[in-house]
């Protein structure tokens, strides 16, 4: 089984040795803008330096250089909040954002306008929350907020905008007894397609083969976190993990397989401050894959971010980035190739961490991530066998006007 704890102490060279190599600020003027999501690049641009992307408050996106944090393009098209950003993994000169009003739009960095290439629409009164684009860049899925009992998830085929249809029943107030929540995560698995796992403010984490023909056929497994869910991803070596922050502070890792909790750490601001460890909040976690742990990254309201391995029964903090941020961090971006961490914040700078503050040379031949329709391996084949019982419910397909029509598998 992957590990997604540290075998040794070798992080403790290694994570803390990361240190300011430079920040750039996301404004054009000397408006407040903050910086809601970053995401970077899987390859390199032709000269060699990936580019990054950052979601602004001011509903614009910037595109720069991840070494040089150099600017290269600002993207303005969306009328509402930004929820979400991410590079194509089959052709990254792509960039697809999320916003509340409506719409996920797809932009090539390459183009001289700043213009959409593709706008992806839902139904009347959605409000999109999240979303992600598979590792095939073949299908795009928006999560929602809570309409009337139900909060929906929406795919598109990316080719041609075309709505494929929407799941209902998976994130349902009649089962969580919230008045109102929102789909905070929407994440497909890095290497499979069709692995799709989403984290709701109603507590639960669903995963999904959405290969299958209906939603109830589809889900794998439900999680429940036992509170709001604001972070979500896949982790591990073979990415057959996934870890999950609260609204609360709590930090939880699951064994997707075989659908059982690997740990939880409860109150993880206050048991920090016994020890000494001043946090606020919790930002996001990152999986290093050369160290084979998941690290998690914690801040305070000045900007200040700890550094924390997950061990088998406490978090291990093995560094400090100061000097970066002046106020709150809401997101970050980790890069395995080059082992350095962009964070984006309230302040509205985009910073990058790396060995010693560093900027080294990026190769420009990076690994390229492997993308399966399915999986032979035994991770998959565990899912499968994994399948939950549910009550048998039709698959939910919306009509143009947002009602409801039943179509039985």
């Amino acid at each position: 089984m992957a590990k997604v704890v540290p075998a040794n102490r070798q992080w403790t060279t290694t994570l803390s040795d990361l240190r300011l190599a430079g920040k750039s600020s996301i404004a054009l003027d000397n408006r407040e803008t903050y910086i809601f999501e970053v995401d970077g690049q899987l390859s390199s641009n032709n000269d060699g330096d990936p580019l990054i992307a950052a979601a602004g408050s001011n509903n614009s996106i910037k595109i720069c250089s991840r070494n040089r944090l150099g600017n290269v393009a600002h993207l303005k098209g969306h009328s509402e909040t930004l929820t979400g950003i991410r590079f194509g993994h089959q052709n990254p000169n792509l960039v697809y954002t999320s916003s509340k009003d409506g719409t996920v739009r797809c932009w090539d960095v390459r183009a001289k306008k700043s213009k959409a290439q593709q706008v992806f629409t839902g139904y009347p009164g959605n409000v999109f929350t999240s979303f992600d684009i598979n590792c095939s860049d073949t299908i795009v899925c928006a999560g929602t907020e809570a309409v009337e009992e139900d909060a929906y998830l929406i795919f598109w085929d990316c080719r041609s905008t075309n709505l494929l249809g929407a799941y209902k029943e998976s994130h349902s107030d009649d089962v969580t007894q919230h008045n109102h929540f929102v789909i905070q995560q929407v994440k497909f698995h890095p290497t499979n397609c069709d692995a799709l796992a989403t984290g709701s403010t109603d507590g639960l984490v669903c995963v999904f083969d959405i290969s299958q023909r209906s939603e109830d056929d589809a889900l794998v497994t439900t999680l429940n976190s036992e509170s709001s869910v604001s972070r979500l991803d896949w982790c591990g070596a073979n990415n057959e993990y996934l870890y999950c922050l609260t609204h609360t502070e709590e930090v939880m890792i699951w064994d997707a397989v075989e659908s059982a909790r690997i740990t939880k750490f409860d109150n993880v601001k206050h048991n920090l401050a016994e020890r000494g460890i001043e946090i606020e909040y919790l930002v996001d976690c990152f999986y290093h894959s050369g160290l084979k742990t998941l690290v998690v990254v914690a801040g305070t309201s000045g900007g200040n971010l700890r550094l924390l391995t997950v061990g088998k029964e406490i978090l291990h903090p093995v560094g400090t980035l100061n000097g970066g941020h002046g106020s709150t961090v809401r997101c970050l971006q980790w890069d395995n190739t080059t082992e350095s961490l962009l964070t984006g914040g309230e302040d509205g700078m985009l910073c990058l961490w790396t060995k010693d503050g560093k900027m080294e040379e990026v190769p420009k031949e990076r690994p390229k991530r492997e993308c399966r329709k399915s999986h032979t391996d035994k991770v998959q084949k565990k899912m499968q066998r994994m399948k939950l019982h549910h009550t048998t419910k039709p698959y939910h397909k919306l009509d143009n006007s947002g009602s409801t029509t039943t179509d039985k598998a």
